[in-house]
């Protein structure tokens, strides 16, 4: 991976919030700096965290304005996902969120759910709209419904794929189910470990962008990198998880230098690549370059026999002229 010599705006946003438990803030955050880190953790799908941290440094009625907006967000957000789990625990639904519960405030464009049966997606469907619900757009294996109520998207799939590849064979997950408490409500996810892997593979094969909201997912997450590294192994994701992991690394070593605590964790799952990330700064949200994706999506093809099943579908979206029109947006957008 190929770094830029400049000063960074998203580097400096980790020093100012730092890693809770972990390395302390190193910058002081000024008012006359905050629409500028604010515009950055937004692009960075951190705007909350970001401001919980800024809130508590700096005081002035916009900080707490704009905090008190999010928080709101917050709220409206984990209301959509108890509303959306008794709904299919009512209906019988088996299902799991996905990347959307953080282990730091987090308010999500959408809310992704992960359907085990197939069978339970039409149904779904059609109770969803008896209560108001919009159908945006169809893929091969899911639709996205809007919720004019919390004014959020519900994207609902049956396999976890990018233009009709299947990157994550959901069958190999069906032992990594967990339960997530909010408010008092239980609601389906999947174990920190497998989020991890489904974090960096969202990162790698679907966005092939990686932002601070992967950073602080894997750093606050560390006690579970030998576990998410084994079960890696399984998913045909060793690749993309390594790689989401250097870019951790760096990241890290950047914004904290090369002494900080975490380097261990990162050595314990062979990560080591400290010489060729030291001192060089570079911008986040941050494209993965060409030949890091092709390597990935070429052993991905190659070694899951899940993945291989599926090029029949990607075919089936290449005779589709709207294919290339999103694959060209997909490339050119800064973030996701």
């Amino acid at each position: 991976m190929q770094f830029s010599r400049e000063n960074s705006k998203s580097i400096s946003l980790v020093r100012h919030i730092g890693i809770p438990n972990i390395c302390k803030p190193i910058l002081k955050l000024e008012n006359n700096s905050f629409p500028t880190f604010l515009a950055t953790a937004k692009q960075n799908k951190i705007p909350l965290f970001f401001l919980k941290t800024a809130a508590c440094g700096i005081k002035n009625h916009d900080v707490q304005y704009v905090l008190s907006q999010y928080e709101k967000k917050h709220k409206n957000t984990l209301d959509l996902i108890t509303s959306t789990a008794q709904l299919l625990e009512k209906i019988g639904a088996c299902y799991s969120f996905l990347k959307t519960l953080k282990p730091f405030p987090y308010t999500p464009s959408d809310i992704d759910v992960l359907l085990w049966s197939n069978e339970n997606l039409g149904t779904i469907v059609k109770i969803l709209k008896s209560q108001g619900c919009i159908p945006l757009e169809k893929s091969a294996y899911g639709i996205t419904m809007f919720s004019p109520k919390y004014k959020m998207n519900l994207d609902l799939t049956t396999q976890i794929a990018v233009s009709g590849l299947i990157y994550v064979d959901k069958e190999s997950l069906s032992s990594c189910i967990s339960q997530f408490e909010i408010g008092g409500s239980i609601v389906q996810t999947l174990k920190p470990s497998a989020d991890l892997l489904v974090v960096a593979a969202h990162s790698i094969f679907k966005e092939q962008t990686y932002t601070l909201s992967d950073y602080y997912t894997f750093v606050l997450l560390t006690q579970y990198w030998k576990e998410a590294a084994k079960l890696a192994k399984e998913l045909h994701l060793k690749h993309a998880f390594n790689t989401v992991l250097k870019m951790t690394e760096a990241v890290t070593i950047i914004a904290f230098g090369s002494a900080n605590s975490l380097m261990k964790s990162f050595e314990e799952v062979g990560i080591t690549n400290a010489e060729e990330t030291s001192g060089q700064e570079f911008e986040l949200p941050k494209k993965y370059d060409l030949a890091t994706l092709s390597i990935a999506f070429l052993k991905k093809i190659k070694d899951d026999p899940m993945s291989k099943k599926s090029l029949f579908h990607i075919a089936q979206s290449a005779s589709h002229p709207t294919f290339y029109k999103r694959l060209l947006e997909h490339a050119l957008r800064k973030t996701y």
